[in-house]
């Protein structure tokens, strides 16, 4: 998949039941936000939700959430509060939606909890001449729309129409996109294999004297040769459509340990055609990586998972790159891209501008040594 995926405006069912899958978990006590550009999503957002008191101001909250998007040109917003609890049922129930028009407000007799919070961001986001497709207010398993002035809404909310909440799940099952009961159960996923990592830091061991037995003299000649033979199996390894070996994995994670490797792979992964699979076997090697190894691969991952707009992984893969190695620069870049909002547009259109040469940097004068760590 090389594009972002169509956001389905059917009604708030499919929203709804789309969450889930959209960050990969399913969220609570949280603000989500999903921006959309000529009905493609752009960025899904989440946030915890503010403190309710006055040491809190909305309106500055509000701002720093759409600051990041405001060079990227959305046209559609859809604002979602989450309380209570972390599960969303399903049950029959019809649809409701907004069509383009006049702008709606949260009406006074709704009286929805986070009510102020809604209007300090649509506010936030009217002021970037965004529109606001809908405001979803979500609690135990039910929803009601903020933008309901026409009784559409029951007092008590509305459940997630079953048929529309199976369509949902079999049309992100096609293209292997899960949702974990919380944002927990997503961490552990990522976390390392104790058992694997011990079988497999052996053989990188065993790689490694090879590497420096073939190259530790070999000159920059030699060094390029096998730079250019570690980026053609790499990519053949990640974009290829077969599982990882314990040989690949080792391949791939001291491979990747190559800045000039690493950068020239990213190239390829940004305009690749099965980011999912790319992603899957870049989490394999992620989670069987030793200690010393893992930055370069958690940051690949993270990339790769960025692109996808699944930020909650990219987040907890930047956090285990940053763990193994606190200083590595691309990790901390992307780190700090995902924090303030940044989509992943905006990483495609900085890889755009680059020629595969350009990431893959052969030196101009002779260098001498093994490969760059």
């Amino acid at each position: 998949m090389t594009t972002q995926p169509t956001l389905e405006m059917h009604g708030p069912d499919h929203l709804v039941a789309s969450l889930p899958y959209l960050l990969g978990f399913q969220p609570c006590e949280s603000m989500v936000v999903l921006w959309t550009k000529g009905g493609r999503l752009l960025l899904t957002q989440r946030v915890d939700l503010p403190a309710e008191d006055d040491q809190v101001d909305l309106t500055e909250f509000a701002n720093g959430l759409v600051r990041p998007l405001r060079d990227h040109d959305p046209d559609e917003v859809v604002l979602v509060v989450i309380e209570d609890v972390n599960d969303i049922p399903t049950a029959s129930a019809r649809a409701v939606g907004h069509s383009h028009g006049e702008q709606q407000v949260p009406s006074e007799p709704a009286a929805l909890p986070r009510s102020e919070l809604i209007d300090a961001v649509t506010s936030a986001v009217t002021e970037m001449d965004v529109f606001v497709r809908d405001a979803l207010y979500i609690s135990r398993g039910r929803f009601r729309s903020y933008l309901c002035v026409d009784e559409c809404c029951p007092v008590n909310g509305r459940i997630v129409d079953p048929v529309i909440a199976n369509s949902v799940a079999a049309s992100f099952a096609v293209r292997g996109v899960s949702a974990l009961p919380s944002r927990a159960d997503l961490v552990s996923v990522l976390d390392a294999d104790p058992i694997g990592v011990a079988r497999i830091e052996p053989l990188i061991i065993d790689r490694e004297q090879e590497l420096d037995d073939a190259l530790g003299s070999g000159g920059s000649a030699a060094v390029e040769a096998w730079r250019d033979e570690q980026v053609d199996h790499l990519a053949s390894l990640i974009c290829g459509g077969e599982d990882l070996s314990d040989s690949d994995t080792v391949a791939v994670l001291v491979g990747l340990c190559d800045v000039r490797v690493r950068d020239t792979l990213l190239w390829y992964l940004n305009s690749a055609n099965d980011r999912y699979g790319c992603l899957d076997r870049l989490l394999i090697a992620l989670r069987l990586a030793p200690n010393g190894y893992v930055a370069p691969v958690a940051t690949c991952a993270a990339l790769v998972a960025w692109l996808l707009g699944d930020g909650a992984r990219a987040s907890i893969a930047i956090d285990r790159a940053l763990s193994d190695d606190p200083e590595y620069s691309l990790a901390v870049l992307v780190g700090m891209s995902i924090s303030v909002g940044l989509p992943p547009a905006a990483w495609k259109e900085v890889m755009g501008q680059l020629t595969v040469e350009a990431c893959r940097a052969r030196p101009l004068a002779k260098q001498e040594g093994p490969p760059a760590a």
